[in-house]
């Protein structure tokens, strides 16, 4: 049988469709690690809130023995401040890790359109080249109909 004449261009189209899935697996990759940041950040926040309530309620608990209960709550409240700063800091990394996330998630689904259009690219040229195969068989059906017919008359003739 006759090799596809786009054969080439199947090999590039599947090729491309290969290529466009790894970039799927890569976006999606990097949403994940994304994700993973925010929830770190998400668990960090926690971390540092619930400190923060602890601190509060241990502020007024008597201080070590030789330290004044000024310097004692002086210390307290400005580890207390401490921890909302850098609870604060946290709230605003996640922001920034989400903002990060929204562009990995719209890279994922332009990457997986991409994906899909070489995939419906590449389905096209394959249906096509299936058809192709069935007009090549009928077409070598033909000839070879044709040619047992002409040795039929062949023989017929040269029976006479």
């Amino acid at each position: 049988m006759k090799r596809y004449p786009l054969h080439t261009l199947v090999r590039l189209r599947e090729h491309r469709t290969e290529a466009a899935r790894q970039r799927v697996l890569e976006r999606q990759r990097a949403a994940q690690d994304c994700r993973d940041a925010c929830l770190e950040i998400e668990g960090e926040i926690i971390a540092l809130d619930f400190e923060q309530k602890q601190q509060r309620a241990r502020l007024l608990d008597p201080p070590p023995p030789g330290v004044p209960w000024p310097n004692a709550l002086g210390q307290r409240e400005a580890h207390i401040g401490l921890l909302g700063e850098q609870a604060d800091a946290a709230r605003q990394r996640l922001f920034k890790a989400q903002e990060t996330l929204r562009a990995a998630e719209a890279a994922v689904a332009e990457a997986r359109a991409d994906f899909f259009r070489a995939k419906a690219r590449l389905d096209a040229l394959q249906k096509r080249r299936e058809v192709w195969n069935g007009e090549q068989s009928m077409l070598e059906a033909r000839q070879e109909e044709g040619a047992a017919e002409d040795l039929l008359q062949a023989r017929h003739l040269a029976a006479r």
